[in-house]
């Protein structure tokens, strides 16, 4: 499946009328320590600041199990297996709109997953990045643990390899001196368009 037809697809109803997705996802990426996390959530807050019902999820949690990958399953298996039972239960008690975090160095990959777990969304990809002095900052600021020099070098592995083209559509976002607040602002216009109840 290419890349860009994941993206804003359009659906025939059960007339055979096309519409529009109902279903929002902000896919919301980038190298460890790039500040996914912390923008995600404060994205969150300001979505739920303007009362505009979401849900969040990191996709760290949905695979992370030992062994890895688990007997029999692909790399991304279990994670679309979890994501689509989570998505059943958010969607049953009236959620539409859904944002993801994940490092996600093949984007495209990582995106085909996402649209077959959580069939005809309209997915909004976004890219952190930051540069390298920044990123180990980051990294070493949170990572005090046995596991920090490690984190370290995955975080430049992954730099590194994001250095490839995106997916069409991916907006790219420089996170480097910037408040939190600012990076989460341009986010939601992206895919809110600042906006969006």
């Amino acid at each position: 499946m290419e890349a860009n037809s994941l993206v804003r697809r359009v659906h025939p109803d059960h007339h055979g009328r096309m519409t529009q997705p109902t279903t929002k996802i902000l896919v919301l990426c980038g190298a460890a320590g790039v500040g996914k996390s912390t923008t995600a959530y404060e994205v969150s807050h300001q979505l739920g600041r303007a009362d505009v019902p979401h849900a969040l999820l990191d996709t760290d949690q949905l695979d992370q199990v030992h062994p890895w990958p688990p007997s029999g399953l692909g790399p991304s298996e279990l994670s679309r297996r979890n994501l689509a039972a989570l998505w059943t239960n958010l969607a049953g008690v009236g959620h539409t709109r859904l944002i993801l975090t994940g490092v996600f160095v093949a984007l495209a990959e990582e995106l085909a997953w996402i649209v077959d777990a959580v069939p005809g969304a309209d997915v909004t990809s976004v890219r952190l990045t930051a540069d390298v002095p920044t990123l180990e900052h980051r990294v070493r600021r949170r990572e005090i643990g046995s596991g920090a020099a490690d984190q370290l070098a995955r975080t430049l592995r992954q730099h590194e390899a994001l250095g490839h083209p995106e997916p069409p559509g991916t907006t790219v976002i420089d996170t480097t001196g910037r408040a939190v607040t600012s990076v989460a602002s341009e986010v939601v216009g992206v895919w809110l368009g600042g906006g969006g109840r």
